[in-house]
């Protein structure tokens, strides 16, 4: 069986598993970043990244008329 990978978070150091927002949850992901460029990067993910932390399958209509 091949190792899973692991990260290290980029807001609080813990080590965690590997996914493309480099944070163990989603309180270290909504942390402010230290540019604007940073920042509206961490915006335009936050959609995915929320699914993501929330456990939320990909296609789930989470509006009303859903």
């Amino acid at each position: 069986m091949a190792p899973s990978a692991t990260m290290t978070c980029d807001a609080c150091g813990r080590t965690a598993p590997w996914n493309p927002w480099g944070a163990c949850s989603l309180a270290c992901f909504d942390q402010p970043r230290p540019t604007a460029e940073e920042q509206q990067d961490m915006i335009d993910a936050a959609p995915e990244a929320l699914a993501y932390f929330l456990a939320i399958p990909p296609g789930t209509s989470t509006d009303d008329d859903g």
